[in-house]
């Protein structure tokens, strides 16, 4: 029914205002393994490409091959070197739904 859907839909909103609650006093706190070069995209802290030359390439290539994972860390190098690349941060959101991560994904293409 249409009330259950609502009901449903209000837990789910209520949930993640909660774990943004939690992710922010973590954060301050130094207990979180991301950071927020940006604001609202995390960032993996532990990424093995951040300084990798060609990152973008790199990723675009990982992309065609079918490796999310690894795409998403090329492009997040990609934009930590140029953070204002446009045609990077498309491309990252495209590969973070493809991941099936929509709230990164919104995010990035919101850049």
């Amino acid at each position: 029914s249409d009330t259950e859907f609502w009901d449903k839909m209000q837990a789910e909103w209520e949930e993640m205002a909660r774990r943004n609650w939690i992710s922010e006093n973590q954060e301050a706190l130094g207990q979180v393994t991301i950071s927020t070069i940006e604001k609202g995209y995390y960032f993996h802290t532990d990424n093995p490409f951040k300084d990798w030359p060609g990152a973008f390439e790199e990723g675009l290539k990982k992309m065609k091959e079918g490796d999310l994972p690894v795409t998403i860390l090329y492009l997040e190098a990609a934009i930590l070197q140029e953070p204002n690349d446009a045609e990077a941060w498309q491309f990252l959101g495209i590969t973070q739904a493809e991941n099936e991560n929509e709230q990164a994904a919104i995010v990035a293409l919101q850049r």
